[in-house]
């Protein structure tokens, strides 16, 4: 009989916030419970309680947690994109292909991430880190765009990242797939001509 091992330490910490993410993806925010994070972990019911006072604690820390991890993401990706001639591609690259190591590669956190995003409205708590995260696409797409010789970069990158998000909005609603990338890729390719 083969015995899995928990995690522990901080592993255990990191593994109750992606349990909340996906808690929140499967039941919504009000679905956030000691216990059911605690279940989805794997982990005793303990845990949760030791690691967080609330379930509030553990909503703020998991929005931190996807946005700190997605951020440092971004920034490593988009230096590594620096000399790409293409910025629509490096752009779409950065943003859409950023492997398993992005929110983006998983339904599940990617729907529980957006849904934390948008409990930000109603929580002054997850404000900050919401507009933080959102600001960070807006800065490194503007920093590419300028590159590229965009005539505003900073507009450009602000219609691009909502773009982007209607987009992925409308993907996680209907289920289906729409033309993300080329939809993207004409709007990019059409800012950085029109100078």
């Amino acid at each position: 009989m083969a015995v899995t091992s928990r995690p522990r330490g901080v592993a255990r910490r990191d593994a109750i916030l992606d349990a909340v993410i996906t808690v929140v993806a499967e039941f919504g925010v009000d679905g956030v419970t000691h216990r059911r994070v605690a279940e989805t972990a794997g982990l005793p019911l303990a845990s949760t309680t030791y690691w967080f006072a609330s379930r509030e604690a553990m909503l703020e820390a998991a929005l931190r947690g996807a946005a700190a991890h997605d951020i440092v993401r971004l920034r490593e990706g988009a230096d590594a994109l620096a000399d790409a001639t293409d910025v629509a591609d490096a752009l779409l690259s950065l943003m859409f292909d950023s492997g398993e190591d992005s929110l983006r590669s998983s339904h599940t956190h990617l729907l529980g991430a957006y849904a934390l995003w948008l409990e930000a409205a109603r929580r002054p708590a997850l404000r900050d880190v919401a507009i933080a995260w959102e600001e960070t696409y807006v800065e490194v797409a503007a920093t590419m765009l300028a590159r590229a010789g965009s005539a505003d970069p900073a507009g450009h990158a602000r219609v691009i990242v909502c773009a982007i998000d209607g987009l992925i909005l409308q993907q996680l609603v209907s289920g289906s797939t729409p033309e993300i990338r080329s939809t993207l890729h004409a709007l990019i390719t059409s800012m950085v001509s029109a100078r």
